[in-house]
């Protein structure tokens, strides 16, 4: 029985997301040198503290990734104005690429390439579903981890020649 979960916790993470040649989550790593545009329903912005607060119909796009909620927060450092942080809440729902994740809140921490999705989390990546109360991943490696209710569907990969 342990060798059957620890296996799951090594090849699940690398299965769920062997579609991506990049190796992490979407289009994320790439789109890092495009442009963000934000847009919401009010903003505020605090040169000072390096943080922006949006409310209401939160859009983030870079690239081909968006992100939607209700809330967000980004932080940025105030010396070299590179975002460091960012955090949103309500109906969050970020499309990379094809790939999707949905949670009730959300947490990039840019300078460590981590995206962690906590609360009724649901991420589905080339037809193979994870859902979890939290999902962490290296947006860089594609390593992530799940915990609290853990409930996953694999779609084995379709073989060529095979009629499938």
């Amino acid at each position: 029985m342990i060798k059957a979960f620890l296996l799951i916790l090594i090849i699940l993470p690398s299965y769920l997301l062997s579609d991506n040649t990049d190796g992490g989550f979407g289009s994320i790593a790439n789109d890092r040198n495009e442009p963000i545009s934000f847009s919401s329903n009010t903003l505020s912005f605090n040169q000072e503290t390096g943080t922006s607060e949006m409310k209401g119909s939160v859009s983030i796009i870079q690239g081909n990734t968006v992100l939607s909620s209700d809330y967000a927060e980004v932080s940025f450092n105030v010396d070299t104005n590179e975002l460091e942080r960012f955090y949103a809440s309500g109906n969050v729902v970020l499309k990379s690429g094809n790939d999707i994740a949905r949670g009730n809140e959300a947490i990039y921490n840019f300078i460590e390439g981590q995206l962690t999705f906590s609360g009724e989390v649901h991420f589905s990546q080339s037809g193979s579903t994870v859902t979890a109360d939290k999902v962490v991943i290296n947006t860089e490696t594609g390593s992530a981890s799940m915990t609290g209710n853990v409930q996953t569907t694999l779609l084995p990969t379709k073989q060529e020649g095979s009629g499938e």
